[in-house]
């Protein structure tokens, strides 16, 4: 029997169901019983705005542009979301649901999804890259179920466990269709521990109306289910132990662990983690193939590893890390998200530097530092600027993968690099308080001659300066 639990193709009424009987059911117990869940419910939303700038340089060999920069992504783009959690009746059984609206104010000449709005298609299997649209999403429906020290969501759903899976992000999250269960035990002094399952058939980001289901590297091949079980130890004593495995149903396994230790330096403390990164895909010998054309993704086990330092110092707070990567293969980059195809799932990774690239191909090894002025002892309270600047060095193509019927040039190498500035304000009192405004400037350079993503460089674009603008605005209704 088909695994759609939520909806079928043509039919919503299982999801109709789902969501009126968790509604009605505090309206049969007693009212001691259902005052839980409206005593405990919270409406809440957001206003947002997104404008955007992205421009790309033109390596296209015999391109009438070649050299020059050219729009990649320019729009204005208007959100507003409802998010409804409520209480539990009986103190066991609830229902959240949430949902955005959206709409293009301006848009550049760019075919491909803005990812704030809409997408022209439904979902991502439909995709046709013809620009975006407005309109509404329901990105959240889950029936909630809490007993003692476990917790069951059921539904649409965003993981909130301690699992690899995870969401894609606009002003609001994607969704998985599935189920997540956990439980968490507090051994007083000697720490906590707590754990998660999730399994799912369906997801959709944030810019798709419609659920749809997992494929292989070769946007073809369906995957029936995804699954992830993760765990979490604290310690309660700055010491955090987090370990996870996820599997793509036939085709990827992926592993995480995450030792995170916080301690005094000088007066203040120094946040310090390790994180490694690994997948294996369970396809295929290694034969040389055109990327996604098969899906054998890497030869052997694929990993990032990476360290992260953190340390504030009054208005100062400061961030150096590093990683590095190893993705033999067809592929030629790591990906933490377990399904490879745009936009096809999402997963965790905690390393993020907001400077255009992921700093990802085989053999790279990069390098962030940043350091953000909190301006409070300006008389200027809510307002801060950053700058940030990754290098990354000895970045190889694909081993495996070929270009125009040929094995990829492996005498290659590439340095990429970037500089950042970010302004923020939050808005301290008044009717506004709590809204951000934030701009965040990009500048990104890839030291080598490639068109994007050519010859076996399959996640590496080139030279692109970026500048957004957003403002996001919550409020809270109950």
């Amino acid at each position: 029997m088909k695994k759609d639990f939520l909806m079928s193709k043509n039919n919503n009424f299982p999801l109709f169901s789902l969501i009126s009987a968790t509604l009605v059911s505090p309206f049969f117990i007693s009212s001691a019983q259902a005052a839980g869940f409206w005593d405990d419910s919270h409406l809440t939303g957001g206003i947002y705005y997104s404008q955007r700038y992205r421009d790309k340089r033109d390596m296209t060999p015999g391109s009438a542009n070649y050299g020059d920069y050219v729009e990649d992504l320019h729009h204005g783009t208007f959100n507003a979301n409802l998010d409804f959690i409520s209480g539990y009746a009986a103190d066991f059984i609830g229902f959240d649901i949430a949902g955005f609206a959206a709409e293009n104010l301006a848009t550049g000449n760019a075919a491909h999804p803005n990812e704030i709005s809409l997408s022209s298609a439904n979902q991502r299997w439909g995709e046709d890259w013809s620009g975006d649209k407005g309109g509404f999403n329901l990105y959240k429906a889950a029936l909630k179920l809490k007993y003692d020290d476990y917790w069951v969501r059921s539904g649409y759903i965003q993981p909130s466990g301690q699992t690899l899976l995870a969401v894609h992000w606009g002003f609001v999250p994607g969704a998985y269709q599935g189920s997540e269960v956990g439980g968490s035990w507090d051994f007083g002094k000697y720490g906590a521990l707590s754990s998660s399952y999730l399994w799912s058939d369906k997801y959709k980001a944030p810019w798709y109306t419609e659920m749809y289901e997992f494929r292989a590297a070769d946007n073809k091949t369906k995957i029936d289910y995804v699954q992830a079980l993760g765990v979490k130890y604290d310690f309660k004593n700055n010491l955090l132990l987090e370990a996870s495995w996820a599997q793509a149903e036939g085709f990827m396994d992926q592993y995480m662990g995450k030792i995170s230790y916080n301690f005094p330096v000088a007066g203040n403390m120094l946040r310090t983690s390790y994180q490694f990164y690994g997948a294996k895909d369970k396809v295929g010998d290694g034969t040389p193939g055109a990327y996604g054309a098969i899906n054998d993704e890497y030869s052997g086990l694929a990993w990032l590893q990476g360290i992260t330092l953190g340390y504030t110092v009054d208005t100062l707070d400061f961030r150096l890390e590093a990683q590095t990567v190893k993705a033999e293969g067809n592929q030629g980059f790591f990906l933490q998200r377990i399904t490879p195809a745009y936009a096809s799932s999402n997963g965790r990774l905690d390393i993020w530097w907001d400077a255009a690239s992921d700093f990802d191909a085989n053999g790279e090894t990069s390098a962030f530092a940043a350091v953000t002025y909190d301006l409070k002892n300006y008389d200027l309270p809510g307002w801060a600027v950053g700058v940030g600047y990754a290098y990354g060095w000895n970045a190889k193509p694909c081993t495996s993968c070929t270009v125009n019927g040929e094995l990829a040039d492996q005498s290659q190498r590439i340095d990429e690099s970037a500089w950042t500035l970010n302004i923020a304000h939050t808005v301290q009192t008044g009717r506004l308080k709590g809204t951000l405004f934030n701009l965040h400037y990009i500048n990104y350079d890839n030291h080598g001659n490639n068109p994007n993503y050519g010859n076996g460089y399959n996640n590496m674009f080139q030279d692109e300066i970026d500048i957004k603008f957003n403002v996001i605005a919550p409020f809270t209704i109950f």
